[in-house]
């Protein structure tokens, strides 16, 4: 059996490389992060997973070995599968909470990251966004460089991603508690895993415990639940809105009516939906007339509700309503289309990319039985089928719309689903050990508690370091800019990789120093801002002395950003210390 998981993770390794490399030849299309991600972190944790993989697969002495060697692990303990279950979730809190600081230094490396806390901020204040003070509104651009909600006039700004996220790390902030947030979340989602899986195997809650296993071993789920993205979120409340599915009942399909208005609103509408349709088209697959109504109903004025939010928003602020439909239904539908018309096949290799990247930041098992179980899952119907359908539907979805991710830890536009993915390698693997007698049930689970426990002592480490090495620079050269002795400091980004994003303020403008993007400023106004306050620059040069990847030779920007500062504050001062 294990013979067969080895092969199928090849198989899926070989197909992935193969995409890649034909898409390179065929159309060169490359995105610098995704393959600085893929030699420098993904690549070698494929091939060390591989090599075993190719030799036990190659080596009947090396299969007689290893078995030898694995009947001298433990068993997979079945007796208290909810006991182990909720030892497993207090596992995956205590890993994720010391990860916030021990691997992130408590930082938001990405964008998506900090306007997760930007945003708190403004919910923890009571509002919905920050009014900016009027000596600032022009300068707004360079304050604040990208994700910002189109806000006419910049009378008041906030991000333009949807508010739970960022309501539920204000509320977790509000007892002091935002960076226990997701690792609370992620225990929640091992539970909902656990509890999905036994009420979809009620007499096996082996299988139960398997999947959340799976899940509490997968190192995209833990490092993630290190950061302040809002995956975490999907993750969890998909899990507990298929759960309450599940029970159904008037409390349940209420409770999952509920939850699924908090997950369309985490902070994209696209993510929930794409998880949650299966289960609604199996309603009426099944001729369940009345709730299938109910869900479709709901879900309609559910994504009507999110879709028209930011509407809502500016007209209770007094925002003029032409700048309110720039962020409507014409906004989301001229922003999709835009998506949908740069669609390119040869995006191809960076979607192979991604899903290798996906795959190898899990526990190993985890592939080699969801692609064991897919095509069982999808025959199966019901349940199963709905989780197969879920995770094609929104891989589908993310390769035409955003093959892109940028940064991540794994994949995160499938995070949500790994819950799903658990399952179904929990379907399959009680398929393939129902055939086998006790001793090879013993062998088996023998096989799976060491695999589990590489994953989680050799590949999480790993990951670890992988993600603490990448962020350390960002980390430490944003902390030399707010320790810099001037009133405001200049970012010039030219060279730098992600120098865009060191332009982080409070939403009040209560930070000192404040930060500008040096492209973002015209000669007047840096004249202006040199005359009233103390001013610092941090450039290409300063970046790289911290460690953040530089660019080479850049064509000279006309007019240069840097050259015109040099000559509206003449007293500029020298490099940022670190």
């Amino acid at each position: 059996m294990i013979e067969r998981l080895a092969r199928l993770w090849l198989a899926a390794a070989a197909i992935l490389l193969l995409l890649l490399t034909g898409s390179r030849l065929l159309a060169g299309t490359a995105r610098a992060v995704t393959d600085f991600f893929f030699w420098r972190q993904d690549l070698p944790v494929l091939v060390s997973v591989s090599l075993p993989a190719a030799l036990l697969c190659l080596s009947p002495a090396l299969r007689s070995g290893g078995a030898r060697l694995i009947s001298r692990c433990p068993e997979f303990e079945t007796s208290a599968p909810l006991r182990a279950a909720l030892v497993l979730a207090a596992l995956s809190a205590v890993i994720a909470f010391g990860g916030v600081y021990l691997v992130f230094d408590n930082y938001p490396l990405s964008m998506d990251e900090f306007f997760a806390n930007f945003d708190a901020v403004i919910w923890r204040n009571g509002q919905t966004m920050a009014p900016v003070a009027l000596e600032w509104r022009s300068l707004a651009p360079a304050l604040e460089t990208m994700f910002m909600a189109p806000i006419g006039g910049h009378a008041f700004w906030v991000s333009a991603y949807l508010p739970v996220n960022a309501a539920l790390r204000a509320l977790a902030g509000s007892v002091g508690a935002a960076a226990a947030l997701n690792p609370c979340l992620a225990a929640i989602s091992v539970i909902a895993t656990f509890a999905i899986g036994r009420r979809v195997w009620p007499s096996r809650p082996d299988l139960a415990l398997v999947a959340a296993s799976l899940l509490a071993t997968s190192s995209q789920f833990l490092v993630t639940a290190m950061t302040p993205y809002a995956m975490t979120a999907h993750l969890a409340l998909n899990l507990v809105w298929l759960w309450l599915f599940l029970r159904g009942g008037r409390l349940g399909h209420a409770g999952a009516i509920i939850v699924a208005f908090l997950a369309c609103g985490l902070h994209q509408l696209v993510f929930h939906p794409l998880f949650a349709a299966p289960f609604v088209l199996q309603l009426w697959l099944e001729r369940r007339w009345r709730a299938a109504t109910l869900y479709t109903f709901a879900y309609v004025v559910i994504c009507l509700f999110w879709t028209l939010y930011w509407p809502l928003v500016l007209a209770m602020q007094g925002v003029p309503l032409p700048s309110a439909a720039e962020l409507g239904a014409p906004w989301l539908i001229a922003r999709v289309a835009d998506l949908v018309a740069k669609f390119d096949l040869a995006d191809i290799g960076v979607m192979a990319q991604n899903l290798m990247r996906l795959m190898t930041w899990q526990n190993p098992l985890t592939v080699a039985l969801s692609l064991c179980g897919f095509l069982g899952a999808f025959r199966a119907k019901g349940t199963m089928r709905s989780l197969a359908l879920g995770l094609a539907l929104t891989t589908a979805v993310m390769f035409v719309l955003l093959p892109f991710q940028g940064h991540g830890w794994g994949y995160r536009y499938l995070h949500g689903l790994l819950g799903s993915a658990c399952l179904i390698a929990a379907f399959a693997w009680g398929r393939l050990t129902d055939r086998l007698d006790s001793r090879g049930k013993a062998a088996a689970s023998a096989a799976f508690v060491a695999v589990a426990a590489i994953s989680l002592i050799v590949l999480l480490p790993i990951r670890a370091w992988q993600a603490h090495r990448f962020l350390r620079p960002y980390a430490a050269a944003e902390g030399a800019i707010r320790r810099a002795r001037a009133q405001i400091v200049f970012v010039d980004a030219d060279g730098m990789w992600f120098g865009d994003d060191l332009v982080r303020n409070d939403p009040y403008l209560r930070n000192r120093p404040l930060i500008l993007n040096l492209a973002a400023l015209d000669k007047d106004q840096m004249r202006w801002l040199c005359s009233r306050y103390t001013v610092s620059l941090f450039n290409r040069a300063d970046g790289h002395r911290f460690g953040i990847r530089t660019l080479g030779q850049t064509p000279a920007q006309d007019p240069d950003p840097e050259t015109e500062l040099r000559v509206a504050c003449p007293s500029l001062p020298g490099a940022i210390k670190p």
